[in-house]
């Protein structure tokens, strides 16, 4: 059967016909070729190469999203590698849902310099401080940092670099099982592509309890099958995970973001003249990567506050993180450039500490902005004008949905912001109410009731039987409702092959050349250098570059 009538027969027949669709479309079939490719490779019982293009179709379907949010034909050849390559072990997973969880082992696929990822992480392991923490790294290059490393080795555990010894994949998914078993839970952080969990831990009996952390709740992911636990970090989230994932609703929790408790270190009078605003400007504020604020049929996110800017003189909008884009400097000079974007920095501080109101971004929620804004008592502002199925777009955090200020529609929003405005009392008392209930929800001690439900809920409920997740026969199909539709009009279109360079040296060495020539044709690898660089296996760069 031809590849497009394969993938007509997984493609929903929702009624909308628009410029997206087709170019969503087109992610769901370089999806299927790779998958295809990685069904072909482990029929023909070359597993070590199926492995690899498995995670390759997982990828790609983050570009930046397949249509559906798990894949029961991935999980399904990923989980039967992992019974037909597993070691022969006399463990056997303990049954006593009483047993005390003492030890825990943390698998990321990597952990960068910076990020909420990693932030969440430094928080749990330093606030659960009666727990020995060891982390497990699958894809990690370059060292891990100082102060996250520090956490880990003062609760006397230890970091473990999987792709720093020979082999690939199986290899590593092999060394991941034997560490496991020293540990009474494991706790996943991986990306959402990552295949080792599933090759793993596909026999529930002889691992620990795997609890699964939700942090890309928005994305397709990989793990479904393995996740005795799912922890999500919204309601939404949740939602999803049953709906969409598979996940049976005994087997979801509930564990608010983790972070440090903010603490002013001067006034807002100050804060400002340290940024050379005058202390009677009324500041509003909002803080997210630059995807996060994308125009949506060409309104910015600059054109919606212009009237109400009009409206208060001494009112400004910054936002950092969004750069300098093109589209909002007409709406900045209708208003005298009262509306200021910034790039990037991490000397956010200041920013934070000399809001009034805290906006929130659009067409994408930054939850983690809105914690640290309501950590300083500063009003909270969002908005979503979404279907109920499309709520992963909006603010539905524990400790923030309810002092939130919610926009349904435009004018409900700006209605928000004017009364903020107007009214210092207001402003004062729901900032007031925004730190009292991000305190509770999401710092410790509190917090750590919701981790200890999850622990518990791991030990008790008995081993995921990763076969039974998604029927023998069941398929994902494309969907181009809600919340997938989204996915596009918020995030665009990322048509970068630039991904398939991390998979060469993982895979056999014939499997690597073809590959590599692929690269090649396509004009991925253009020097000869690189050539050579990734024709060597992953693990003898990453001992030659990072050490052991």
């Amino acid at each position: 059967m031809a590849l497009t009538a394969d993938i007509a027969n997984h493609v929903d027949a929702a009624p909308a016909a628009d410029d997206l669709r087709p170019r969503a479309g087109a992610i769901f079939a370089d999806y299927e070729r790779y998958l295809r490719k990685a069904e072909a490779l482990h029929a023909a019982g070359r597993l070590e190469a199926a492995a690899v293009y498995a995670a390759i179709a997982a990828h790609m379907g983050l570009r930046p999203h397949p249509g559906f949010f798990a894949s029961p034909r991935l999980e399904r050849l990923l989980t039967d590698i992992g019974r037909r390559t597993a070691e022969p072990t006399n463990y056997t997973r303990p049954t006593d849902p009483n047993r005390p969880i003492k030890r825990i082992l943390h698998v990321c696929t990597t952990v960068a310099t910076v990020g909420g990822l990693r932030n969440m992480l430094g928080h749990w392991i330093r606030s659960d401080s009666t727990r020995t923490h060891s982390l497990a790294l699958t894809q990690q290059r370059g060292p891990v940092i100082a102060p996250l490393a520090e956490a880990f080795t003062s609760s006397g555990g230890s970091i473990h670099f999987l792709n720093r010894t020979m082999g690939s994949q199986i290899a590593w998914a092999r060394q991941l099982a034997r560490i496991s078993r020293d540990y009474d839970a494991v706790v996943l952080h991986t990306y959402s592509q990552d295949p080792l969990p599933l090759i793993a831990f596909a026999d529930g009996e002889k691992r620990p309890p795997v609890l699964l952390l939700n942090h890309g709740d928005h994305l397709f992911w990989l793990g479904s099958s393995v996740s005795d636990v799912v922890i999500n970090l919204r309601d939404a989230a949740q939602d999803l995970s049953i709906t969409r994932r598979g996940i049976a609703p005994p087997r979801n929790v509930m564990v608010p973001t983790i972070v440090a408790p903010s603490v002013r270190t001067r006034s807002r009078a100050d804060a400002k003249r340290a940024l050379n605003l005058d202390p009677d400007t009324l500041l509003l504020f909002s803080a997210a990567r630059g995807m996060k604020y994308r125009s949506v049929d060409g309104v910015s996110f600059a054109d919606t506050h212009v009237e109400l800017l009009k409206k208060h003189p001494k009112a400004v909008l910054w936002v950092l993180g969004v750069g300098d884009p093109e589209d909002w400097r007409e709406a900045s000079a209708a208003v005298g450039g009262r509306i200021k974007p910034f790039a990037e920095t991490p000397d956010t501080k200041a920013f934070f500490e000399a809001a009034d109101i805290y906006v929130d971004s659009f067409p994408f929620v930054s939850s983690t902005s809105m914690m640290e804004a309501a950590g300083l008592g500063t009003p909270l502002v969002s908005r979503f004008y979404g279907a109920k199925e499309a709520r992963i777009f909006a603010i539905n955090h524990p400790g923030i949905d309810k002092p939130t200020m919610h926009g349904a529609t435009e004018a409900e929003y700006i209605a928000h912001l004017d009364r903020l405005i107007r009214d210092p009392a207001l402003r004062e008392s729901a900032g007031e109410t925004a730190r009292t209930s991000v305190l509770h929800y999401h710092t410790p001690p509190s917090w750590l009731d919701f981790l200890e439900t999850a622990y518990e809920r791991a030990a008790a409920l008995p081993p995921i039987d990763s076969s039974s997740v998604f029927g023998a026969n069941e398929v994902e199909a494309f969907s181009y409702g809600d919340p997938d539709r989204g996915m596009y009009e918020v995030f665009g279109f990322d048509d970068s092959q630039a991904m398939l360079k991390a998979y060469p040296g993982m895979l056999p060495l014939g499997d690597r050349i073809a590959l590599v020539r692929q690269l090649r044709r396509d004009g991925v690898i253009d020097s000869w250098g690189e050539t050579l660089r990734q024709l060597l296996p992953e693990w003898l760069v990453r001992v030659l570059k990072d050490g052991r």
